[in-house]
């Protein structure tokens, strides 16, 4: 299962995170609680990548989240190095950048918030002083854009597990 998944839950994580340390421990962490919630999993839910994806990407952001990684981000100055930025292209899977160069301003805001950054949609709210029904409402819209965008079923499962 590590070798299936592993690189593309990375991915996601380091997205999230961009640090690769902290990815890195995060998805130790993740195959973990896989592992001791496999009995959890419903298929008729979601697929088994959906499912482990969004368990990627809620550790992530509950790391992101911990006032610890707040104040080693404040405190230290990041650089990315030319091999880490290769390592965060080569699993960027869908570069949803360029899906969504081409959408209203008010959708790209907050796809990138949201998915880039893994921010929650109160948190968006309240970061935009928008409401909250705003926030959901166009999320929804610009999900829905991007599904019409995706013709590949592959780039349509990552989507779903985004929702």
């Amino acid at each position: 299962m590590y070798q299936h998944y592993s690189d593309a839950l990375y991915g996601i994580i380091l997205r999230i995170l961009k640090r690769q340390g902290d990815s890195e421990e995060v998805l130790q962490a993740v195959f973990l609680k896989i592992w001791n919630n496999i009995e959890s999993y419903n298929e008729s839910k979601a697929t088994l990548f959906t499912w482990m994806a969004q368990i990627a990407r809620n550790a992530a952001i509950d790391k992101r989240r911990l006032k610890s990684f707040e104040m080693d981000n404040n405190t230290s100055t990041f650089n990315m190095t030319e091999s880490e930025l290769k390592t965060d292209e080569r699993f960027s899977g869908i570069d949803i950048k360029s899906l969504i160069k081409d959408m209203p301003e008010k959708y790209r805001i907050l796809i990138d918030k949201m998915f880039l950054e893994g921010y929650t949609q109160q948190e968006i709210s309240d970061d935009l002083n928008i409401p909250l029904g705003t926030v959901k409402t166009r999320l929804r819209d610009a999900i829905s854009q991007l599904r019409d965008q995706l013709k590949d079923e592959k780039h349509l499962l990552y989507m779903l597990f985004l929702m």
